[in-house]
């Protein structure tokens, strides 16, 4: 057997799927409700805090650790840029027609979630108890996916970079769901005890999530991936 022979198929890069023609907007009558979904929990989560001083804002206990409040912002903000370009990311027409933006949206989904992924991690262990707990193992399953999904891209394994990335997108969709759950819940007047949901509000979005991608994978394994091959020559890159 040959060196050449011998090279480990896991790290070699895989052929470009075939390309398909996208499906008309109206077969995809999902992109704008996501992204409205997106604008109008940001702007629900960002307006209330944006400019009010540190000691106006209701914050769980941290006098012993300065660097909560920088950590905050440094992970709302990174983190917005993420739920922003995820929408890019996910959008079928963008991916194939813009393969360009495409791939800088990626990019800055990456740094955004990495540097959410992080500044959460630094403030997590100083939140309320109920929800600590799923919100370490979201924040880790987060960074390891999107680390995964970038660095396969970068090899061109891009059937693993596209599930990876997938279970990276139900991580970072998870806090609309568990946040209009909790309006609708409470306009309704019903009364959840914090605690049960606290931690089931961490867990079941993301999980949640989570089964509905995998689901979605094996309904379309043997579809194939409408990605250019400029898509595939820029990951190689």
């Amino acid at each position: 057997m040959t060196l050449i022979e011998n090279v480990d198929e896991r790290t070699a890069p895989e052929p470009p799927p075939p390309s398909r023609p996208s499906k008309p907007f109206w077969r995809r009558p999902w992109i704008l409700p996501l992204a409205a979904v997106v604008a109008v929990y940001l702007y629900m989560q960002i307006e209330p805090v944006a400019g009010v001083p540190e000691e106006q804002l209701f914050l769980p206990p941290h006098d012993d650790y300065p660097l909560y409040y920088p950590l905050l912002v440094i992970h709302m903000s990174a983190a917005t840029l993420a739920m922003i370009t995820m929408v890019l990311q996910v959008w079928p027409r963008m991916r194939l027609q813009f393969p360009k933006v495409h791939r800088v949206s990626g990019r800055i989904y990456v740094i955004g979630a990495v540097i959410g992924g992080l500044s959460g991690l630094g403030i997590v262990f100083w939140a309320p108890m109920p929800g600590k707990v799923g919100s370490l193992c979201m924040l880790l399953f987060w960074l390891g996916t999107t680390v995964a999904a970038y660095r396969y891209a970068r090899r061109g394994q891009w059937a693993k970079h596209r599930r990876h990335m997938l279970y990276s997108f139900a991580v970072a969709a998870n806090n609309p769901w568990a946040f209009f759950f909790y309006v609708a819940t409470s306009e309704m007047g019903i009364m959840i005890d914090p605690i049960y949901f606290g931690e089931g509000g961490r867990w079941i979005p993301w999980v949640g999530n989570l089964m509905l991608v995998q689901w979605w994978l094996y309904r379309t394994a043997r579809r194939p991936a409408p990605v250019p091959a400029s898509v595939a020559r820029a990951g190689e890159a």
